[in-house]
């Protein structure tokens, strides 16, 4: 084990609690001018009455056995923590610590002799594996528990059904492109999309239709969007993709192109055919987030009330 294994706060956590729930070790943390920083139950109820021993020298408690001055080092000689064997102020007892490096602070780990030399250390040697031990578990568990969180918070972000971007951050992702397109002076437009006839979809195949149909057209999006784009699922047919650094003329290109995609999808029957309206505008000055998504759906509209299956664009 090397020194910064026992340096980090899951080991700090993982000692204590193993020490707390032995309810027979002894535990002290000094600071590096050999002050006591912390103690559990045990120490405080052998040496200070449960009194508080923050702040106090450890020499107040503790000698060390030769009588000298007392010198606690930490380190890792052969992969074991440093032994000392104390003396109580008070004579009559003495006890075996080992000291563990914690960045600027040293911990001790202790327990007064009740058997033979070789047992005491056995015994020690087997708390040093099971601290090893502790670690390795605790971190799996943390990297489990960010696995799930990082899980959680993907599943916040998306449609429950297609994946993509849900409405509330798809809107975040955009309010936050806009800042970024006016302080960068770029381009910003955005693709508003509903698809054409769509309870028709359910009403002849069904909602299992309709959702097949919605992951085909969201797969198309998502295929076709580059990296600084988002697509995103803004509630039952109706979808968006902002593009980033994409001006009126790109952008709707860009929708000519899926429109005619959409239509040689075929996520159902060979007799089916997708078909898709589009309300196409760029960022001008003064808009907001809510402004052009406003403009983008009433241009959406104009197509669907133009007949569908068309691109309705307009910068303002």
């Amino acid at each position: 084990m090397k020194d910064e294994t026992w340096s980090n706060p899951e080991l700090a956590w993982a000692l204590r609690s193993y020490i707390t729930d032995s309810g027979r070790l002894l535990m002290v943390v000094l600071d590096d001018q050999g002050c006591i920083e912390d103690a559990n139950v045990h120490f405080r109820a052998r040496f200070a009455g449960f009194s508080r021993v923050s702040g106090e020298p450890l020499a107040h408690f503790l000698l060390s056995q030769s009588g000298d001055s007392l010198m606690i080092e930490s380190g890792f000689p052969q992969n074991t923590p440093v032994a000392h064997i104390l003396n109580s102020v008070g004579g009559g007892e003495f006890y075996v610590f080992h000291a563990y490096p914690m960045g600027e602070r040293t911990l001790m780990i202790g327990e007064l002799p009740e058997a033979a030399e070789n047992d005491i250390i056995e015994r020690m040697g087997h708390l040093a594996r099971e601290m090893s031990r502790l670690v390795r578990d605790l971190r799996k568990t943390n990297r489990e528990l960010a696995e799930a969180n990082e899980l959680n918070q993907r599943l916040a972000r998306a449609d429950g059904l297609t994946g993509i971007a849900n409405r509330r951050y798809f809107m975040e992702r955009l309010r936050t492109s806009i800042t970024h397109a006016r302080s960068r002076q770029h381009k910003l437009s955005l693709l508003m999309i509903d698809l054409d006839h769509f309870k028709k979809v359910n009403d002849r195949f069904g909602h299992a239709g309709g959702d097949a149909v919605l992951l085909a057209f969201a797969a198309l999006l998502q295929g076709r969007s580059r990296a600084g784009d988002l697509p995103g699922r803004l509630g039952g047919e109706e979808f968006a993709v902002y593009l980033f650094d994409a001006n009126l003329p790109t952008a709707i290109e860009v929708a000519e192109r899926l429109r005619i995609q959409i239509a040689e999808l075929r996520p159902l029957d060979a007799d089916y055919r997708v078909t898709a309206s589009f309300g196409v505008t760029e960022l001008i000055a003064g808009d907001s987030s809510e402004s052009l998504l406003q403009r983008a759906d009433d241009l959406l509209y104009r197509a669907k009330t133009e007949g569908r299956n068309r691109v309705i664009a307009a910068p303002a």
